[in-house]
């Protein structure tokens, strides 16, 4: 048995630090416990036994009172489809007129025009009717009047086509190469060409006044037996252009004309005695002589 002086001793020396040993945290013992993995019993969790799933819950549906439905009989089915919409008939169409045959509508309506001819076209210059007649005719032959001025170059179409260039009948007016045009028939020697660039410089028409050239071109036309530009010539001889050397000429052209319209017949008459007024008695009898 010990004595107490040696327990006492013993007791001192456990409670003493142990020297380079680290300090124990107070954490420890907690880690040490949540460490610690208790074990779980196994009658808790039978390892065979299979984890249980819940059911699906099934849409909620409306409850059919059973009054509704007698017992036994199957229970109506609502159609889901939709009734078809109402088929609205289009409204009887209008009785149509008679109908009307298309090609006698073209026919009476637009009618195919043939090419004119030489002399009925020079007629109709004469008449100063031509560009009336390209605007009755539709404007049809356009294309052929031009081919005939430019490329055939025959005086009458290409008076025709610098008279609808120079005015605007039927295309798009140019006035500088409708005059153009009338040059080149004028030089050709058409005299509707030569009478109507003298009125025109005569005038002052589409070019400015030149009363020379325009003596030179009505003299010339009025000589080719143009009765349009006789009388005209005349009238620019009572206005003091040419000389008193033209006179008797002038007389003798007009004097000789065959005038049909009776308004001109009586104007060539006064244009002849104003002229007369103007020159010797032997001067009218030798104009009258003439042949």
């Amino acid at each position: 048995m010990m004595k107490p002086s040696t327990l006492i001793g013993l007791v001192g020396l456990c409670s003493l630090p142990l020297q380079g040993a680290e300090p124990v945290s107070a954490a420890a013992p907690t880690q040490s416990v949540a460490a610690a993995s208790f074990p779980v019993p196994s009658a808790a969790l039978p390892s065979s036994a299979p984890v249980p799933v819940a059911p699906a819950t099934p849409p909620a549906t409306a409850a059919v009172p059973s009054a509704a439905v007698p017992a036994g009989d199957p229970a109506p089915v609502l159609s889901t489809v939709a009734a078809p919409a109402p088929v609205v008939s289009a409204p009887a169409a209008a009785p149509l007129p008679k109908a009307v045959n298309p090609g006698s509508l073209v026919t009476a309506d637009l009618q195919a025009v043939p090419l004119y001819r030489q002399d009925e076209l020079l007629n109709w210059i004469e008449q100063g009717r031509h560009l009336t007649r390209v605007k009755q005719d539709r404007c049809q032959l356009t294309q052929d009047i031009e081919a005939r001025a430019s490329v055939m170059k025959i005086p009458a179409y290409q008076f025709l086509w610098g008279d609808m260039l120079a005015w605007g009948v039927c295309i798009k007016p140019d006035a500088q190469v409708g005059v153009q045009y009338m040059w080149e028939a004028a030089n050709q020697g058409l005299a509707p060409a030569l009478e109507q660039l003298g009125r025109y410089y005569w005038k002052g028409i589409l070019v400015q006044k030149d009363l020379v050239r325009a003596e030179t071109l009505m003299r010339e036309a009025a000589s080719l037996g143009f009765q349009r530009a006789q009388i005209e010539w005349v009238e620019m001889l009572l206005q003091g252009m040419g000389s008193p050397l033209d006179y008797e000429e002038a007389y003798h052209w007009l004097h000789g004309a065959v005038i049909g319209d009776k308004a001109t017949h009586q104007k060539a008459a006064s244009l002849l005695s104003r002229l007369g007024n103007r020159m010797p008695a032997n001067a009218i009898a030798r104009a009258k002589a003439m042949h």
